[in-house]
Formats: structure tokens, sequence, C-alpha cells
């Protein structure tokens, strides 16, 4: 009789107590293949969501905490994203409650690897529970830029590099833009309220800025041409309709942009491609010393809020992250200059408060 009650009593072997990171996740890996390798046979070729939902849904409530999961619900491919025949732990690290197990998996077909990171909490009752899991596809703990260009990258930046001049079809005005509260009807947009607010102290302790989308990999990096003194800096936004039509750092609080060029790098002409929705404004030594997962959980958490804020790659607050206006394209950066061409600030026009004049110039309205 005992038998037959723990027979009954224990119908997912998967949801036993697991003590250690590791069994978590190899109990996950094989549990969300078997439910994967159900559900291909069943539904072949014609994929039927809420069946999907219904198997990915036993694991997520299995191996997750409540309120995660792993995203799977969806989405479902011709090949596994998670088989214990190919994906291999190589690393587990435990720091009181909480634990990060590193894996590889290596794709014969296409000859190269991708990594996953789970990370996971202890709970009383069932022992190690997944809180997230990171894609990769580079090693997660080498850096976002190779290490040895890290001297040659902060190199290409100097007090006094040229200014480059703006584009001749543009024409913005960052005092025009960053004005305090006003009702303001756009192109684009409704009537609505376009406010200024400051969100805090940008800290650039090596005098070398970068500008990039922080949610796409890092190609061919190279920092701003001008370089500034160090310091920490107020950054300001102006929002509309919930959306950032602007983002600037002030290097002094006591005076006013006159006149203002292309914030460029080396190789570049001051215009910046977005993919993932953000720039970023930040400290180049610091991401210098960013691993990649360190960028990847950055980024998620940031993603979270989607509005603008400051955050932390490897010193406090060497980082902004802004929504990019209307999303993916491209953006213009300015580096504002007082009468001594003194650069007095760095802004990026998300060309939402702009219109486009007879003579075919984008002005700030």
């Amino acid at each position: 009789m005992k038998n037959i009650f723990n027979f009954f009593k224990k119908t997912n072997s998967f949801s036993d107590r697991v003590d250690s990171p590791e069994d978590r996740v190899k109990a996950f890996i094989s549990h969300w293949h078997e439910q994967w390798s159900k559900a291909r046979k069943k539904m072949g070729e014609n994929v039927d969501f809420d069946y999907w939902g219904n198997q990915i849904s036993e694991v997520d409530e299995t191996h997750f905490i409540t309120g995660r999961s792993s995203g799977s619900r969806n989405s479902i491919g011709l090949a596994p994203d998670y088989d214990p025949k190919t994906e291999k732990i190589t690393e587990c690290e435990i720091d009181g409650e909480i634990a990060q197990v590193f894996t590889e998996i290596y794709q014969e077909s296409r000859k190269f690897s991708k990594y996953h990171v789970y990370e996971l909490v202890r709970d009383v009752e069932s022992g190690w529970k997944i809180t997230d899991i990171f894609t990769l596809f580079h090693p997660p703990k080498s850096s976002v830029i190779d290490v040895n260009k890290h001297a040659e990258i902060l190199a290409m930046s100097s007090e006094d590099a040229p200014f480059m001049e703006r584009a001749k079809h543009i024409d913005l005005n960052e005092n025009t833009l960053f004005q305090k509260v006003r009702n303001i009807k756009t192109p684009h947009l409704d009537e609505g309220e376009a406010r200024l607010e400051r969100i805090g102290n940008l800290r650039i302790s090596s005098g070398v800025v970068g500008i990039l989308d922080f949610g796409y990999d890092i190609y061919d990096f190279e920092p701003l041409h001008r370089k500034i003194k160090p310091g920490e800096y107020p950054v300001e936004t102006v929002t509309i309709h919930d959306r950032v039509a602007g983002i600037r750092v002030k290097f002094s609080d006591s005076e006013e942009p006159i006149k203002w060029h292309a914030a460029n790098t080396p190789s570049g002409n001051g215009v910046y491609g977005v993919d993932a929705g953000n720039l970023a404004i930040f400290d180049v030594s610091k991401l210098m010393v960013l691993n990649r997962i360190g960028k990847e959980k950055i980024f998620n958490g940031w993603c979270i809020s989607g509005k603008p804020e400051l955050v932390s790659m490897t010193s406090t607050n060497d980082c902004v992250i802004s929504t990019s206006g209307f999303g993916d394209g491209a953006y213009p950066a300015y580096w504002g200059v007082n009468k001594q061409d003194e650069v007095i600030s760095l802004y990026i026009d998300f060309m939402i408060l702009v219109k486009e004049n007879e003579n075919g110039i984008y002005e700030s309205i």
C-alpha cells in the first residue's frame, strides 16, 4: 500500500526537491526537452500554441520561482533550445542563497557554440529554483571589447580633437529642445506636455565617452573623438507622450551652449544606429572591464522599466541608458559649446520635437 501511495504522490519526478544548482539546471533541461519532444511529435509542422503553452507551463511551474519563466511559451523551433545531449555544465558559482550555472552548447552543424547562464535562488521547500536564463553567443565571462584593443581605443579620444560640423540639412537647437514644461504639437504626435527632467549624475572618471545601442553586440567600437574633463555631470531628458525626445549630459550648469558640433567617433559622423530601441552614454574605461554576461544582465534589468536610467557597469552610475524616440533607426549626437568653443554639453536628439521647413532642413520645435 505504501508503494502505491508513493507512486501517486510522485506523478512528476521533476518536481522533487533539488539541493544543488547543477541538479536543478539538469532537471530543467531534461524536462524542457521532454515536453518539446512530445509537442513536436504531436503537432508535426503545424504549431498549436495552446498545446505547447500547456506543455511548457508545467516546466516553468516546476523549475522557476513564482512569476518567472523560461520565456518559451510563445515560440517553438524545429531544433530544441535545451537538449541534455548537447548542453553541458561548465561552471557553477554559489554565493549564499544565490547561484549561477554556466553551460555551453556546441552546434556541430554550424561549428560554433552558444552559452546559457542560469541564475538561481534557494527556496526553503523546493531547494534551488531558477530565476533567469541568459543566452549568449560568446563566452559569458569574456570582455565585451577585446582586451588587446583597450589601450588603442582609449587613445582614440583626445581633449583637442577637431570638431566636426553638423550635416547641412540639420539645424537642431538644444536650447529649444530642453525647455521646461510646455504643451506642444509635433508633426507625428498629438498635442502633449513636453517635460524636462533631471535623472541624476553620470560619472565619467576617464574622460573618454562612448555612445552605443546597449542591447546590441559591439563591433569595431570607437569612443567619441573628443575627450572631456573627468567628473560627475547631471543628466536631463525631455519626454512627451512617454517618448524620450532627447537626452543630454551637462558639463556646465552656469551657461547655455551657443553652437553645436557633431559628437563623432574618429571614423564616424556623429549619428548612432539603434537596433534594440535604446542608446547609452557611458564612461568607456568602465565598459572595457565589463564582461558579456554583465552587459546582458544590465540591459535586461534596464528593460524592465524601459525608462531613462543611470546604471552601473563596473562603478556607480557610469552609464545612462534611454529609450530612443520612435525606436530603431539612427539619431544624431552633438557637442554644445560656448563662445570659447569649450564643450559644455553632450546631447542626443531623438527627432521627435522637430519639423522639416520649406527648404528641407530639420529644425527643433
